[in-house]
């Protein structure tokens, strides 16, 4: 028989995140850390999904008090659930053979959990085949190199007690038993603290429930394939009255852009001489290079940051290292102007205007509304009334703009992106027609590697410092 229901509705706040790194020991910062999970993937923190899955399981069976025993479980995250958004649990099929269901955000599946229903195996779990090196209990994650998981191997410790367990998942404690529960637990530390640790993605889980009596409350888990082309990582696992296989991808570590001593030999020590530029979102990633070209050629930098004060000063720091003229500054585009430039000792003669909320999201409309105006707010809005703050400081104010070639190509699920670039080309037109002698320089950049570009896999991207550095000479020329 096939059934649509909501089971259950919530949203996941940060602090349910940290409530859930506890419990399970997965402190990966894509999900605990704001500012450290703007360099990741995401974006911004995701709820794990492990978490996701418990709650589902949970769910069920709060609804279901006759539900059989579990034989199996699989789920497969296929989307990021973001801390904030609103999820349901919606049960989409059920048989008396099995329970399908999928998490989803705005109608779109994120996870897809199907659990067949049976008595468990009958045979115990057989260990002979892993490792029985413990591993030590962690409270970073692990950054490894890729060559260094194909041989990773041991046992991880269950890290809720219980009572615990009983406590944060009643109903699928009662249903599988806490100490499966637990084992699901630990498979979302081994995949975000131990292997692939730091830089990971948990793909799929696949398990079956078997005996399991007077054994150690730990996961054991063994590495059994790698494929670098994907930055694939398969695993073994068994524990708890669990036995089955995890999947995971490496992420793409964060880009890491070039050291602010080693550009000096891109300009020459006065080109930029005598101007007072204002890098907004110079924090990092293409603000951050242009920042330290600018810096380079004896400009004097001001850059900006919203939420990674530390990232800031550490550019800051370095570009200082390095000789360099530099300042940091609070602001956020999103937020009225006025105020915030208050700590604007000199009129900046130069702006690059880097702000950019999270670009990335999956959605089931073509067009989102909502959407649209999270872009035009600081694509359009933001920096208008920065340019025009600017511009009663500095007429001659020279300006970049970075626009896409997504206006043109226009990526599945970026529509209100390219919509939001293209308003802002139309606007930096109508300012340099309106506003002389102040000029806007609008380049559509190609995909350049960034935090938000980094996939699971290394796509096909631009040299920055190519792209770059004839932008800012551009810029610096004016006024002319």
């Amino acid at each position: 028989m096939t059934e649509s229901i909501v089971l259950a509705r919530r949203i996941f706040s940060l602090d349910d995140q940290l409530e859930f790194a506890r419990f399970s020991g997965d402190r990966n910062p894509m999900h605990v850390d704001r500012v450290l999970a703007r360099r990741t993937q995401a974006g911004a923190p995701v709820v794990h999904g492990i978490h996701l899955l418990l709650w589902a399981i949970d769910s069920f069976a709060a609804a279901n008090p006759d539900r059989p025993s579990m034989r199996s479980l699989r789920v497969q995250f296929s989307n990021l659930v973001y801390v904030d958004e609103f999820a349901e649990v919606v049960q989409t099929q059920i048989s008396p053979d099995a329970i399908r269901m999928n998490v989803c955000v705005n109608r779109v599946p994120m996870s897809q959990i199907t659990v067949t229903f049976g008595a468990p195996q009958l045979e115990a779990i057989d260990y002979s085949s892993f490792s029985p090196e413990r591993i030590p209990s962690l409270q970073t994650a692990l950054d490894l190199d890729f060559e260094q998981m194909s041989s990773r191997a041991g046992r991880i410790a269950f890290l809720p007690l219980p009572t615990d367990v009983d406590a944060m998942f009643p109903a699928a404690s009662q249903w599988l038993g806490n100490r499966r529960v637990a084992a699901l637990a630990a498979s979302t530390y081994l995949v975000g603290m131990v292997c692939p640790g730091l830089h990971s993605i948990f793909g799929e889980l696949a398990v079956e429930a078997c005996a399991e009596t007077g054994h150690e409350d730990a996961l054991a888990f063994c590495v059994t394939r790698t494929d670098p082309r994907f930055r694939l990582v398969l695993q073994k696992i068994a524990g708890g009255g669990l036995t089955g296989t995890v999947k995971s991808f490496a992420r793409t570590p964060p880009v890491q852009q070039p050291a602010a001593n080693s550009l000096s030999h891109l300009v020459t020590p006065a080109e930029f001489a005598g101007s007072v530029v204002l890098v907004v979102g110079g924090s990092r990633g293409l603000g951050e290079l242009t920042a330290k070209l600018l810096a380079a050629g004896g400009a004097q930098v001001i850059i900006t940051w919203q939420s990674g004060k530390d990232d800031a000063e550490k550019v800051c720091a370095e570009i200082r290292s390095a000789g360099g003229k530099c300042e940091t500054m609070s602001y956020d585009a999103s937020k009225p102007v006025e105020g915030q430039l208050s700590g604007l000792l000199d009129a900046p003669t130069h702006m690059y205007y880097y702000a950019t909320p999270l670009i990335f999201r999956h959605q089931s409309d073509l067009f989102v509304r909502e959407r649209l105006d999270q872009f035009l707010d600081i694509y359009v809005d933001g920096f208008w009334q920065l340019s025009r703050a600017l511009c009663t400081r500095q007429p001659k104010l020279s300006v970049f703009y970075p626009s896409s070639v997504f206006v043109e190509e226009r990526p599945r699920g970026m529509l209100e992106y390219a919509m939001a670039k293209s308003a802002a080309e139309v606007l930096c037109t109508e300012m340099n027609k309106a506003l002389p002698p102040m000029h806007i320089t609008v380049s559509r950049l190609p995909r350049l590697p960034t935090d938000q570009t980094a996939g699971i896999s290394a796509a096909k991207t631009a040299l920055p410092l190519e792209i770059l550095l004839p932008v800012v000479r551009e810029v610096q020329s004016w006024p002319r």
